[in-house]
């Protein structure tokens, strides 16, 4: 057959060719972009102490260190590996000394090393660790979607029970002398399953004790779980919009945030019955249900709104504490687990709560905070647009955390010439321990408080000298006959 068609033959030889060039050009795609981080091992880890804190929704950290200097030279620098799947996790990342000052430390990502799959950090020493001492500090580390439902579909009127998925051990690469780890898990909670050593281990209350382990190798895995009650709803938002714009001239700052919430907790086994919803009313607290949320407001709030997708929602309630003003909102509907419910809630406030000037610099400092509201629940990415007055300028932004992005450009509203200045931060993985206040300054001359009244007026002087000019003008079609009446 072949050797009546020669095409045949020439097609197959050009397939062939083809398939065995895209195969090779893979392959040293993959070995071009592996990369291997090689990093000396200056230190040895004498102590590590972890504690795992599982009592809310969201896995906190806080891990002891006593590290060794065992080479030559002063060294200044420690690095932390984590495994990129767990990396994608990582919220906050912190450290601190633990003796003197108990100064926090620098820490930043170094690199990532795509053989083995982890991303590394760098902890930077105030001063250089000698030959043969120890220094002692602590990581606190906080991690977001660690938490599975397990069972993920319950009975309506059930107990919600999760599981989490760690490493027995602090992962490092220095090793350790001795290591202990402790799993702190809600009071009273019911623990059905974990995994539990035939040494070295001990249950005290809520409380899981895995060590101390001595000898630990660098870089090691040894998995454990625990399968625990936990009733709270497993809340997160996929991405939270905050609005903040200042008024200058009107002493006014308007908030708006707009949330789309989803609830990743237990879902229903069976379609939601209402009957069965109000009988056991009593026994919510003890379910996942979510049926109302709190959010605290600055103490001079005013004008406050909450609407969803359809419309004004009327079951609200705001009060005012000594700390500030409280609303409480009430969906429509109340929340299970694979439920989302989207709205957005808004106020005024007094800008003097919020601006004052710098005598010495010459500046605006606008003091607010990143998110608020953020112990119930973890935002996958937040923007925060701040709109400033028509005529700011120098802008800069001052955080105790690094942003994703940063972007500035220019917002158009009602009676702007130039426009005015908007700064949006971007954000992922944000949990309660990024409620914090930042600082953006800028310069807002004495002019730049006139431009908007000067041109107003100048448009509204325009308007009626063209009123005017038009209204002398004659719009008349032909020519006009005079008729003289006879007498």
């Amino acid at each position: 057959m072949y050797k009546k068609n020669p095409f045949c033959i020439l097609a197959v030889l050009l397939v062939v060719c083809f398939a065995s060039t895209f195969v090779v050009a893979e392959q040293l795609k993959k070995d071009i972009s592996k990369t291997i981080v090689d990093l000396p091992i200056h230190f040895k880890n004498s102590k590590i102490v972890r504690t795992v804190d599982l009592r809310n929704t969201i896995a906190r950290e806080e891990i002891g260190i006593r590290a060794e200097n065992i080479h030559q030279q002063p060294v200044d620098e420690y690095y932390l590996p984590f495994p990129e799947t767990y990396d994608e996790k990582v919220a906050i990342i912190t450290a601190a000394l633990k003796q003197g000052s108990k100064e926090q430390l620098l820490v930043e990502k170094f690199g990532f090393d795509s053989e083995r799959h982890i991303q590394l950090y760098k902890i930077t020493f105030p001063q250089p660790i000698q030959p043969g001492e120890s220094v002692p500090f602590s990581i606190k580390l906080v991690t977001t979607h660690t938490l599975t439902p397990n069972p993920p579909v319950i009975p309506q009127v059930a107990r919600q029970h999760v599981e989490y998925n760690n490493n027995m051990f602090m992962y490092n690469l220095y090793g350790a002398d001795e290591s202990k780890t402790t799993v702190v898990l809600p009071q009273n909670a019911n623990v059905i399953t974990f995994t539990e050593t035939t040494e070295n281990f001990s249950r005290n209350g809520n409380k899981l004790v895995y060590g101390p382990f001595t000898a630990i190798h660098p870089l090691i895995y040894t998995a454990f779980h625990v399968h625990y009650e936990q009733s709270k709803p497993l809340l997160a938002v996929k991405n939270l919009v905050r609005d903040v714009q200042v008024s200058q001239l009107g002493g006014n700052l308007a908030v708006e945030e707009r949330y789309p919430l989803r609830h990743e907790g237990a879902r229903l086994e069976k379609e939601f019955s209402r009957v069965s919803y109000q009988q056991s009313i009593g026994v919510h607290a003890h379910t996942n249900v979510l049926k109302s949320l709190t959010f605290h407001l600055p103490s001079s709030a005013r004008d406050v709104y909450y609407r969803d997708d359809i419309g004004n929602v009327s079951t609200s309630n705001l009060h005012y504490e000594p700390s500030g003003a409280v609303l409480e909102i009430r969906p429509r509907y109340p929340l299970f687990g694979g439920w989302n419910y989207t709205w957005f809630h808004g106020y005024n406030a007094d800008l003097s709560e919020f601006l004052r000037y710098n005598k010495n610099s010459g500046q605006y400092v606008l003091n607010i905070k990143f998110v608020e509201n953020a112990k119930t629940m973890t935002f996958d990415h937040v923007k925060l647009n701040i709109v400033l007055p028509e005529g700011a300028s120098n802008v800069e932004v001052h955080a105790p955390f690094e942003f994703d992005g940063v972007t500035h450009s220019t917002h158009y509203t009602n009676l702007d010439t130039t426009g005015r200045y908007q700064l949006t931060l971007d954000k992922s993985n944000v949990v309660s321990e990024h409620e914090q206040f930042i600082q953006i300054t800028y310069n807002y001359s004495s002019i730049s408080h006139l431009q908007k009244p000067l041109v107003a007026s100048a448009a509204f002087f325009l308007v009626f000298a063209l009123s005017i000019f038009v209204s002398k003008l004659k719009f008349t079609i032909g020519t006009t006959k005079v008729i003289k009446k006879m007498e």
